[in-house]
């Protein structure tokens, strides 16, 4: 584990005692809490190699007590909840390798992390905004539904407006017994029939 400044550390006792006193289960659980990730293990059941150096020793397929939150490195603060899962057949499939999870797990909301993996420190507000989000999720109404469909259907049509014009001849082939007629050829079409009824003078 890295090293945090007791600083740190009270900051997250402080926001973890306020989301114990807001958000718990029946059986005193906290339903959010912050954690440190490389404070973290669960115990699973899988397919596990053992190496003696560069050696492969063997795989075999046992229930062992892990790291968590072995992907995230370097080790951060990390936003979880408690999650349980709806019907006897997920359950079941989940506990067959979380053997622990039957009574619910913690699960990953947010690691505090920037955008290139370096850890963040965690703060108060930052907790309660997403916690808050969660509570309170966007109302979509029936008119932005609409809204999005209206937009789609106009990318959709200038979409294959622009495909179709790809196969258009040149706006110089205006007859109308052409192969392709283009969507442009009226407007030239016009233009020239214009011009050729002008009275012509000097040769004709």
């Amino acid at each position: 584990m890295i090293n945090t400044s007791v600083t740190e550390k009270q900051v997250i006792e402080m926001i973890n005692r306020d989301l114990l006193s807001k958000y718990r289960v029946l059986d005193g659980r906290p339903i959010y809490r912050v954690v440190f990730s490389g404070d973290q293990y669960e115990t699973r059941k899988g397919k596990f190699t053992d190496w003696y150096g560069h050696i492969m020793i063997r795989e075999v397929t046992a229930v062992r007590t892990v790291p968590k939150y072995w992907y995230i490195k370097p080790d951060c603060w990390v936003l979880e909840r408690l999650t349980f899962f709806a019907g006897v057949q997920a359950l079941k499939e989940i506990s067959e390798e979380l053997v622990e999870a039957r009574n619910g797990s913690y699960e990953t909301l947010l690691p505090f992390r920037d955008g290139e993996g370096n850890p963040l420190p965690c703060n108060q507000r930052i907790v309660d905004l997403v916690i808050w989000k969660l509570h309170n999720p966007t109302k979509v109404l029936p008119s932005d539904i609409e809204a999005a469909r209206v937009a789609e259907e106009q990318e959709e049509t200038k979409y294959f407006e622009g495909e179709i014009g790809k196969d258009e001849r040149p706006e110089l082939f205006i007859w109308d017994n052409s192969a392709f007629v283009s969507t442009r050829q009226l407007a030239f079409k016009q233009e020239y029939v214009e011009k050729s009824s002008k009275p012509l003078t000097g040769l004709e």
